[in-house]
């Protein structure tokens, strides 16, 4: 992040006040490679010295400062920036079929929650919205999903979601993205968590991007729908060779 190509990158999307923006990058990263609250990790910046040093952090931002950097962000051209970023470091290596992580995590960006509560109307202003997930329950914020590729365990694209949108609907999107990028190929391995379960995401993945997707059921996961989704692989085995 802290790179002459990062900050290139960074001005060629229109960022300015480019250290306020490396500083907000790294902390989203932070948030969403570690599951931790926003405010819990500018604190600890703060109250250690070896955790500045070690993500080369000089000065530590106020929530607020923070809070306002990453409200005036245009999310489309927040993930754009991101993914370029990371490209520029964590180019996917090809040998052969590659297998690839896909989760989500909700990113917290209410710093007063307690003291100040934010009107819906004043979220509208920031592009932000009310959120729930089982982890955080209510919160100010977004759903980041995180793409990671299973070999050299670095995140290779970085999708931004206002709100939070259930998982299974994000699964069309996320995989038409990845294959727009060309991160995807025929043959890969995808795997999900329970959140984006259904059948059709199975059929999917199968039949419109000709991928392997591994998505673990639910805990209601019927024998119906073991059976439909391994249909396929039965009826290639049992089909009759054809006469030439």
């Amino acid at each position: 992040m802290d790179s002459r190509e990062t900050s290139k990158i960074l001005a060629s999307f229109g960022f300015k006040n480019l250290d306020k923006q490396v500083f907000t990058f790294k902390i989203i990263f932070i948030s969403m490679f570690f599951g931790l609250d926003i405010p819990f990790i500018l604190n600890e910046l703060k109250s250690e010295e070896k955790l500045r040093k070690y993500f080369n952090i000089s000065e530590v931002l106020s929530p607020d400062q923070v809070y306002k950097t990453l409200s005036l962000q245009d999310s489309d051209n927040l993930m754009k920036a991101l993914n370029r970023i990371l490209n520029s470091r964590n180019r996917v290596k090809r040998r052969g079929k590659k297998i690839f992580l896909v989760d989500a995590t909700p990113v917290d960006l209410d710093f007063n929650f307690h003291r100040n509560k934010k009107t819906k109307e004043h979220l509208q202003t920031l592009n932000l919205k009310w959120s729930y997930s089982s982890s955080k329950g209510f919160y100010i914020g977004f759903k980041a999903t995180v793409v990671i590729d299973f070999d050299s365990m670095n995140p290779v694209c970085i999708l931004i979601h206002s709100g939070a949108p259930n998982d299974a609907k994000l699964f069309d999107p996320i995989m038409e993205t990845l294959q727009k990028r060309r991160i995807i190929q025929k043959g890969d391995i995808l795997i999900y968590d329970k959140g984006y379960y259904s059948y059709e995401n199975y059929q999917l993945g199968i039949s419109k991007y000709k991928i392997v997707p591994f998505i673990f059921p639910r805990d209601n996961f019927k024998k119906k729908t073991n059976s439909m989704t391994s249909y396929p692989t039965h009826y290639k085995l049992l089909r009759k060779p054809r006469k030439f």
